[in-house]
């Protein structure tokens, strides 16, 4: 699939047609969207560091691995 201008007409860059659309309101969604993907990462990220699930997760890792 070729990017389209506003106009319809094809031969628009990748780089331009993604600018084109993080201006509009579908680009305010997806950027919005990737913000709370970011924040709950982090959160996840922080919630295994601070209960130990690290620990817990590396073991189970080690497990599969040494059954395999």
């Amino acid at each position: 699939m070729v990017p389209q201008n506003e106009e319809g007409e094809e031969g628009m860059s990748l780089f331009h047609a993604l600018l084109a659309r993080l201006r509009g309101e579908l680009g305010q969604t997806f950027v919005e969207y990737a913000l709370v993907l970011a924040v709950i990462v982090v959160g996840v990220l922080l919630a295994a560091t601070w209960t130990g699930l690290t620990g817990a997760i590396q073991g189970a890792i080690n497990t599969v691995i040494t059954a395999l």
